[in-house]
């Protein structure tokens, strides 16, 4: 037997007895067809390769297993959310109607019956316009199919409606010719609203949402009449009128998650905030320019209802805080039906001071009314209003500056604007031959607004999400004070005339104002702020605060909501936001026995670049 053969009969032997031979590297059916026989040489290869089909101790063959790979993390719908909206809003009930009596008429001349009749009527005063605004909510699946959750937004609407009327009626002496003008607005909108959802597809949610409406209205109406022939000079009946009003709300709609962290809605919702009803006078007194005294001639009195409810329909865009989390052998987790796992995150411990300086812009609207020396004047303005209708100079000063250290923090904020509003009529106007009638009127108003506000804060909580964390949420508390100042300067200038060279008669009545009002107040105030960091350098932070408590306003609060980022150019350290704020402010004083004061809301988005140190 050759030394090849034998050395195989040995190779084969320890195959048997599960003992490795020093070259098994080398099948031993290679090795065989080195033999004489080929009959031999096929029968050892067919027993060899049967000793490598059979199982192998770990020393036979190498281990070719790679790392586990983890599975897709799984997709929630649970989680909160953040994003903006924007739509188009219509009517429900057009008409705002106006009705007047007569209760007073000294003419002599019958004009009573006729200018009450001609200050009668309605008007189709569709508020529809388009809105744009932000929400927050939280969604929870609770099965695999269902969510309930819940979303709270405000929109700045800006939204008008309004028309004319007219007429010319006969009186016992004469005519009574009237004009009216009558509008209602919505200056602002938003909800707070339960929902309930049906998962459709895995990505697809369809619900349902009901809850709260609120919002900012607005009504005006104006009544100029002419009587003819007379010498009774039209002192216009005027309503101006804002109040925030509660209501409620219900729609549906659908939502569809375009990414782990985007998902889009088309949404409808039918509000009603309720009606209102208003009075307001108009009278005509009869002028002695000798002696320029006043007699009350006539006087009707008008009431002006309307009712503000209407649809929306709206699309919107947010970004879903990614709760999901990654599927394991065992967990009970289904594609919808996931948890969030949180882990309480150590508070950052003192180290070199960070410091921001942001200047910013704030496109301030304006929802709410002033009391000038006891004269109400209505403060409802929108950022178009203020562009279109006003100046301001010098350019508005706004900024912030954040500064801390550790679970401290320190921040600055600052607001200076400065609105001229102006505006004149003239009318000319021969109702009979011979009489002329002539009136003009010119108006100027100049608002000064500051604030500043000052205060520390304090990290209280700080959480991780298992899934991911880098992304981190905080909870700081806040004190500080809140300087105001609120400066009104008003002049008014009116002037009416009428003259007749064939009954020798002549009036004239001239009529100006100027007024001025200093408030200034400093509140207490304090607050809370949610922060959440998805990424270094990218945050969007939530804060709130109450002030005044009477020791200076009686009250005051505040709501931010908005997203930072940092970024550089040219080496230099950059930081951006943008956001919606919103500050609402309830003082009066007392002056020599007449009051000033303000109740408003000053709110609009706000958008800044700034450094980092």
């Amino acid at each position: 037997m050759s030394k090849l053969k034998v050395e195989y009969g040995n190779h084969f032997v320890r195959r048997l007895r599960g003992v490795p031979r020093p070259d098994a590297a080398l099948p031993g059916c290679f090795v065989m067809f080195f033999g004489k026989s080929v009959t031999r040489r096929f029968a050892a290869c067919a027993l060899t390769f049967a000793g490598f089909c059979a199982p192998a101790s770990g020393a036979d063959l190498p281990s070719f297993k790679g790392a586990p790979v983890a599975p897709p993390p799984v997709f929630t719908w649970t989680g909160l959310y953040v994003g903006f909206n924007f739509g188009h809003t219509w009517t429900a009930s057009d008409p705002v109607s106006i009705g007047s009596v007569n209760p007073f008429d000294l003419s002599g001349a019958g004009f009573g019956p006729a200018s009450a009749l001609g200050a009668t009527g309605a008007v189709d005063a569709r508020l529809g316009g388009y809105f744009f605004g932000g929400q927050a909510g939280y969604n929870w699946q609770f099965s695999e199919k269902l969510i309930a959750g819940f979303e709270a937004d405000i929109q700045g609407a800006g939204v008008r409606g309004g028309g004319h009327l007219a007429s010319i009626l006969p009186a016992p002496a004469g005519f009574a010719v009237s004009g009216v003008k009558l509008s209602r607005g919505l200056e602002y909108f938003g909800t707070v609203r339960g929902r309930f959802g049906y998962a459709v597809t895995p990505t697809f949610m369809a619900y349902v949402t009901g809850g709260l409406a609120y919002g900012g209205v607005t009504a005006d109406s104006a009544i100029r009449q002419s009587l003819t022939p007379s010498l009774l000079l039209a002192e216009p009946g005027k309503l101006d009128y804002f109040d925030n009003r509660v209501g409620w709300t219900v729609g549906a709609g659908g939502e569809v998650a375009l990414s782990r962290n985007i998902s889009a809605k088309l949404e409808y919702l039918y509000y009603d905030l309720g009606g209102v009803t208003l009075s307001t006078p108009s009278y005509f007194p009869l002028t002695f320019s000798d002696v320029q005294t006043k007699a009350l001639t006539l006087a009707d009195a008008s009431r002006y209802t309307t009712r503000y409810n209407g649809h929306t329909l709206r699309a919107g865009l947010n970004y879903r805080f990614d709760w999901s989390i990654p599927e394991t052998p065992g967990s009970s987790a289904t594609p919808l039906f996931a948890s969030p796992q949180f882990a309480m995150a150590e508070k950052p411990a003192p180290a070199d001071w960070s410091l921001r300086v942001i200047p910013y812009l704030w496109a301030l609207n304006t929802n709410g009314s002033l009391k000038l020396r006891d004269e109400s004047l209505a403060a409802n303005t929108t950022i178009i209003d203020a562009i279109a209708k006003s100046s301001s100079f010098p350019l508005p000063f706004m900024g912030r500056v954040e500064l801390s250290n550790g679970p401290w923090s320190a921040y600055g904020d600052f607001v200076w604007t400065q609105m001229r509003f102006s505006g004149s009529t003239l009318t000319l106007r021969s109702p009979v031959a011979d009489i002329a009638l002539a009136l003009n009127s010119g108006g100027h108003l100049r608002q000064t607004f500051a604030v500043g506000e000052a205060g520390v804060g304090y990290e209280l909580a700080r959480f991780s999400l298992m899934s991911a964390p880098q992304s981190v949420t905080s909870f700081d508390a806040y004190a500080g004070a809140r300087y105001v100042y609120l400066g009104l300067d008003l002049t008014l200038d009116a002037l009416g005339a009428v003259n007749s060279s064939a009954l020798g008669a002549q009036a004239l009545i001239a009529r100006n104002i100027e007024s001025k009002a200093r408030m200034e107040w400093v509140d207490p105030l304090v607050g809370l702020r949610m922060r959440h960091s998805f990424a270094p350098g990218d945050a969007f932070e939530l804060r709130g605060d109450v002030g005044g408590f009477g020791a200076g306003s009686n009250f005051s609060w505040q709501a931010y909501g908005g997203y930072t980022h940092d970024f550089e150019f040219e080496g230099v350290k950059l930081a951006g936001l943008i956001g919606y704020r919103a500050l609402s402010l309830d003082y009066s004083k007392w002056v020599k026995g007449r009051e000033n004061g303000v109740n408003a809301i000053f709110h609009g988005p706000v958008v800044g670049v700034g450094a980092r140190f």
